[in-house]
């Protein structure tokens, strides 16, 4: 799962404080908020980078395009991510030119997502990426990538260039001045009430009884293959797939059974429809709670795209 804007693992933190977290993947939405509390996914991470180079991701289906629920309107898409980085970059770099220190600048933030926010969150349902990937998490996306590279190679400044940067306790210096500034006029929500709620519509949605009936189907269908799961959940958990830092045939195999089964049953329709009504009646009981949190969207937004307009 992804979520926060990327910053040094302790500015990551703080701003997670301030905002909604995003989730990226799951084979297990149960655990759901990953960044935030540091659960297992059951996703199996991607090989080491000194391996061979794997292979390239499918671009999101239409499938996953389609895959929109209603809290996602409250939440920061990877886009929106990117913007606010490359907002608080261009205030760093005035800072850091000001003390005398070099700045690289992030990539350009897209427009598109490519990695949808509900790519993965009933297991993987894209058969290509079963077949290329089993239940092991792809590889970060080009523009994602590259500027993951910009981030490690941050790490690396000499000391003088940390410090003002980044202060003697590592959430100070020009990067605190960039992120209060950004933050200055943006209204404050609960991140933990909004966590709190996606994991109580996602618990209340695996009680529903289209849900259940579905998944029980599905549960048939890899039975007839010979793979006996509960549910989609349990299958990308595997403990077996975590063995090897690349999928192996079996795995590829049960991954692909997996997608055909999802189709077959219509599961993502069935369980995408339920969560769509559960997180519609959410925000209509919490009205005012959801208010904030599109408040402080769009207010962060707003201040993110003002400073990339006047670059400063």
């Amino acid at each position: 799962m992804r979520w926060g804007v990327r910053q040094r693992p302790s500015h990551r933190a703080a701003v997670r404080s301030e905002a909604t977290m995003r989730f990226r993947h799951t084979a297990a939405v149960l655990a759901l908020l990953v960044p935030a509390t540091g659960c297992s996914s059951g996703v199996v991470p991607s090989p080491p980078r000194h391996s061979a180079p794997p292979p390239a991701v499918p671009p999101a289906s239409k499938e996953v395009r389609r895959l929109v629920l209603p809290f996602d309107a409250y939440a920061l898409s990877g886009p929106d991510v990117h913007t606010i980085e490359s907002a608080e970059d261009v205030l760093i770099r005035g800072c850091m030119r000001a003390e005398g220190k070099g700045w690289t600048a992030l990539p350009q933030p897209s427009a598109l997502d490519p990695d949808p926010p509900q790519r993965r969150r009933y297991g993987v349902i894209e058969p290509e990426v079963a077949r290329r990937f089993g239940y092991h998490q792809p590889p970060a996306p080009p523009e994602t990538a590259r500027r993951d590279e910009i981030w490690r190679a941050r790490e690396k400044m000499p000391r003088a260039a940390q410090l003002a940067a980044y202060g003697k306790d590592g959430v100070s210096g020009c990067w605190k001045k960039a992120h209060l500034r950004l933050l200055r006029d943006v209204p404050k929500s609960s991140t933990a009430l909004f966590n709190r709620r996606i994991r109580e519509e996602f618990t209340a949605s695996q009680k529903d009884r289209a849900v259940s009936s579905v998944v029980r189907s599905w549960s048939a269908c890899m039975k007839r293959d010979g793979y006996r799961y509960p549910d989609p959940l349990a299958a990308a958990g595997d403990d077996r797939w975590a063995k090897s830092p690349r999928p192996s045939r079996h795995e590829i195999a049960v991954a692909q059974t997996d997608v055909r089964c999802k189709r077959e049953t219509r599961l993502v329709s069935v369980w995408s429809k339920a969560e769509t009504r559960l997180q519609h009646g959410a925000v209509r009981s919490h009205a005012a709670e959801f208010q904030k949190l599109a408040a402080q969207k769009a207010g962060w937004l707003k201040a993110a795209r003002k400073v990339l307009r006047s670059g400063a």
